[in-house]
């Protein structure tokens, strides 16, 4: 929400939808005529939640463009409380801290369900060209993994390549931790794509609110996720990972009407651990890690540091 009198004053009167949206797509705030026009809207709640799931790949893409430092214009349907649909067209942009802001108008008047269904559906038709530009460009997005929002590989590893290269300058202690969550794949045979990348998606989140805000959060391949945290030994890598799995396991994801289990096995590594001598080595030991623990049906196996 912004800070001064006057900006709280323009953000609350607006007659425009005002939103910000945290980098995991979650509504960091809205203004009363965002909440007054769409159903479920409060800080908090992931705002592809509040699309129609046959919109969210197209406005998902176009909400990794902006938080790629682009403004892009997107119309979203919307519902409200009374089940009245209205088509909002957005800009959406970048701001500080990795958020991205929109700004919304509703088109016309309100549409029925169906009248909204039906000019999605023709507006996704007449764009199959933009929507093909829209996919391409995502592959071209440097940082950003599309599906939870989080760092991508790539950025992870430019990422930790000068945390490690800090720490090696002052003799500062690093832990990478790697985080498979197991299952699924039978959670994509029953229940769809969809349900699988949403828990995908809820995983990232509780990660992302268990480390510190220094730390980094990524996704590596598949099902799994990265985490490096700086200034974190042996101990700090134990208990980093204990957190990370109550706060993973503890509940399970609900997704669209689903509720999802779900389970963790963690493999960790320090920049002191046993077989580490160079940035590498650090991958190398942490997934050896995780195949021990996955092997001994351990939540959590870190390496011990050398004595």
């Amino acid at each position: 929400m912004p800070q001064s009198d006057a900006l709280q004053s323009l953000f609350r009167d607006a007659r425009d939808l005002l939103v910000i949206l945290r980098s995991d797509r979650t509504l960091d705030s809205c203004n009363p005529a965002f909440a007054s026009l769409v159903s479920g809207a409060q800080a908090g709640v992931d705002f592809m939640d509040l699309v129609p799931v046959k919109s969210r790949e197209r406005v998902g893409g176009q909400l990794v463009v902006a938080a790629g430092g682009d403004e892009v214009m997107v119309e979203v349907p919307h519902t409200d409380e009374d089940g009245a649909a209205s088509l909002v067209e957005y800009r959406f942009f970048p701001i500080d801290g990795g958020q991205v802001a929109g700004i919304g108008r509703p088109r016309g008047e309100r549409l029925s369900d169906k009248d909204a269904l039906d000019r999605a559906r023709a507006q996704l038709k007449s764009q199959t060209r933009m929507l093909d530009e829209i996919q391409l460009e995502l592959t071209q997005v440097p940082f950003i993994d599309p599906v939870t929002g989080v760092w991508n590989r790539m950025q992870v590893f430019e990422r930790l390549t000068a945390e490690w290269s800090r720490c090696e300058r002052f003799s500062s202690p690093l832990t990478l931790l790697l985080i498979d969550v197991p299952g699924l794949d039978s959670v994509r045979a029953s229940e769809g794509r969809t349900v699988a990348e949403g828990v995908l998606k809820g995983v990232a989140r509780r990660l992302k609110q268990t480390v510190r805000d220094h730390d980094i959060v990524g996704r590596s391949t598949g099902d799994q996720f990265i985490v490096v945290a700086t200034h974190s030994d042996y101990d700090g890598a134990r208990a980093l990972s204990n957190r990370v799995r109550q706060a993973v396991t503890l509940d399970p994801v609900q997704v669209e009407g689903h509720t999802v289990p779900v389970d963790v096995r963690i493999g960790g590594a320090t920049r002191r651990s046993e077989g580490v001598e160079i940035l590498e080595d650090l991958f190398r030991v942490a997934e050896v890690a995780l195949e021990d623990a996955s092997a001994q049906d351990e939540p959590f196996m870190v390496q011990a540091e050398v004595a």
